[in-house]
């Protein structure tokens, strides 16, 4: 690649690169992490097109339906109940350098190639490591919403208003949370010999079901999950299921017929809800893991690209989303 170590060159082979391996690579990107893996399968991937914000149409209170005969007079008023909140966009990159003794080294155009493919898989392993993190964060900064913030310890007030809107007063704006205080485990039995584990995994299924919307994924440690997995295999509250989910190794635990999952960047004592029905994770079109063009920075002998994305976290209805924390591991 004698000729072929120009940056124009290089920007060439990098977008044939991304061409013919982007499915894998966005494939590896959703499959690293089992949250990233579910909220795919789960529908709560959506690319959306442009504008500063994200607008979620929420519907916090219906109308009013009369039963009427005849010749009587229907009412006609007006009744608030619609709303929406704003998510504004955030945005991430990573970069891709080739080092001038990089490009000497991989003249051959098959050589360049592996390498640029290398280099790709890289950031978009690093990309997944910081996205998933910021899951089960709170947003500070420029980074996005994560489970923190949506589904939160004090969900009447914190955060002080999500969407635009504010929280307190607001219940219908509120996420469910269950305190299981220090010594609560799934290894501590109650006076009624059941495990205090489940009780409140029980108690927050009911608060974040509603008819047939119920909690599609669970959410939580690896340590509680193996104290929930151990007691409860083969007792009946819990099953082992051989199905194939990324993200994962071996069969999973499943409570109500519904995976339970850990994620190594689940805070301590932490359980989590998700219904994906009402919680996405957004990407914006055109900006959904795109290369950016190689540019020669001053005083380096070197060429620097970036993989970027334009993404947020969002709801348009918090009550079916859920979280159990201080639960105790063993």
């Amino acid at each position: 690649m004698a000729s072929t170590s120009t940056t124009e060159t290089w920007n060439a082979a990098w977008t044939l690169s991304l061409r013919a391996h982007r499915k894998r690579l966005t494939d590896n990107f959703f499959d690293s992490y089992p949250t990233l893996a579910a909220m795919r399968q789960g529908n709560a991937l959506e690319v959306e097109s442009g504008g500063k914000e994200i607008k979620e149409d929420l519907l916090y209170s219906g109308n009013t339906a009369t039963y009427f005969s005849s010749y009587d007079t229907l009412n006609t008023d007006s009744v608030d109940g619609i709303t929406a909140a704003f998510f504004p966009w955030r945005y991430c990159a990573v970069p891709v350098t080739i080092s001038r003794t990089e490009e000497v080294e991989n003249q051959k155009s098959d050589a360049a190639m592996k390498l640029l493919t290398a280099k790709t898989e890289q950031s978009v392993l690093t990309l997944s490591d910081q996205i998933n993190a910021s899951l089960y964060s709170a947003q500070t900064g420029k980074s996005p919403l994560g489970f923190q913030d949506i589904i939160a310890d004090a969900p009447s007030s914190s955060p002080t208003t999500l969407g635009g809107i504010t929280i307190s007063g607001n219940s219908w704006w509120q996420n469910k949370a269950n305190n299981a205080t220090s010594d609560t485990s799934f290894k501590t039995i109650t006076g009624t010999d059941f495990y205090e584990g489940m009780i409140r995994m029980s108690s927050t299924w009911t608060d974040t079901s509603e008819g047939a919307t119920e909690p599609s994924h669970i959410f939580t440690t690896a340590d509680l999950y193996s104290d929930y997995e151990e007691i409860f295999e083969g007792t009946g509250y819990a099953r082992l299921s051989t199905k194939d989910t990324p993200g994962v190794d071996g069969r999973l635990a499943t409570y109500r017929g519904i995976p339970v999952q850990y994620d190594r960047d689940c805070g301590s004592g932490r359980m989590y809800f998700l219904n994906t029905q009402f919680l996405k994770l957004k990407l914006m079109r055109g900006m959904e893991f795109q290369n950016t063009e190689f540019i020669q920075p001053a005083n380096q002998l070197a060429k620097v690209a970036h993989v970027v994305v334009g993404l947020q976290l969002t709801t348009n209805n918090r009550r079916r989303q859920g979280v159990i924390y201080n639960l105790t591991a063993s």
